[in-house]
């Protein structure tokens, strides 16, 4: 685990402190993150932006960033957006066209000579992607993104974060109507983590680069069963949230990409040891503390809206 000897109280060195990262997805969740623990850090960061004038660009630039246009799908702006950055953090949404935006923000950090890639995947990409080809369902994308990276033998980092924390609030996710629902058993325990902390994880990645280029990481910051999630959000709450299990076959029906995951996960999911995380980030958060610290407001704006 090549966290456990890294430290959340970073200390750039002489020779990388003011050298730049550029990120993409910068106005998003896990890029936005990412920037803001990379400026605190002190790196000069470089935000990759489709249009600099939106109130994420705008707010990126106060905190000190460096705004450069470019898009994922035009690696040309990419590479050119790289040249003499020391490090590239990718990230890309799996709603897009995930596949060649990768592949084009690896190939732009080929080129550009970029001197640390730290690739954003998803947690447990190998077991998916094996369960995937036994089931005959092909590639999940996010692995051979990665793949991508290893061939082209660019110095990187992959990050593997488990599900998001943010998503058991989202009405577009797990919790609809004042209520959980998830699509896996109950006695599934389900790795989580907070987007804040994914951007601390990979700003950990940049500062200690001899102990973490060419290894990939699972992350992690609280495993828990259904459960134990609806216990959570009750205590959160001050009320009882419910949980239901969603019928696969209905996820059938509706979503056959989701249904792919879940039926992985049902059945050979994956687990990660938090012991050497949590040395390398005490500050790592746990659900509650997630909760206590921003999850209880969106939570409670969601239970309003179901009241309404």
């Amino acid at each position: 685990m090549p966290f456990e000897d890294g430290n959340r109280e970073v200390n750039l060195s002489k020779s990388l402190r003011g050298s730049t990262i550029l990120v993409t997805g910068a106005t998003g969740k896990q890029g936005g993150a990412t920037a803001r623990h990379l400026l605190a850090d002190g790196w000069h960061v470089r935000a990759l932006v489709r249009d600099d004038t939106t109130a994420a660009a705008t707010a990126l630039a106060a905190a000190g960033a460096e705004l450069v246009r470019g898009d994922l799908d035009d690696r040309t702006s990419v590479e050119e957006a790289a040249r003499g950055a020391y490090g590239l953090y990718s990230v890309q949404s799996a709603n897009g066209n995930e596949l060649d935006q990768g592949i084009n923000v690896a190939d732009a950090a080929k080129a550009a000579g970029v001197h640390h890639l730290v690739y954003s995947s998803v947690g447990g990409a190998e077991s998916q992607n094996r369960f995937y080809q036994e089931h005959g369902w092909g590639q999940i994308e996010k692995w051979r993104i990665e793949e991508h990276i290893r061939t082209l033998g660019v110095a990187a980092t992959i990050l593997r974060p488990a599900g998001f924390m943010e998503d058991f609030v989202s009405p577009t996710r797990f919790f609809q109507n004042g209520s959980l629902n998830v699509p896996w058993h109950d006695d599934l325990v389900m790795q989580l983590i907070a987007i804040e902390d994914t951007g601390a994880f990979a700003a950990l990645a940049f500062a200690n680069p001899d102990t973490h280029l060419g290894s990939a990481v699972e992350i992690t910051g609280d495993r828990l069963t259904a459960p134990q999630i609806a216990r959570e959000l009750s205590t959160a709450a001050g009320r009882p949230i419910t949980h239901t299990q969603i019928p696969m076959d209905l996820l059938w029906q509706h979503n056959p990409e989701a249904a792919k995951v879940f039926t992985w996960a049902n059945a050979t999911y994956y687990d990660t040891d938090l012991a050497p995380l949590r040395k390398a980030h005490p500050a790592v958060m746990d659900f509650r503390t997630w909760l206590d610290r921003s999850g209880k407001d969106r939570l409670a704006a969601q239970l309003d809206t179901t009241s309404d």
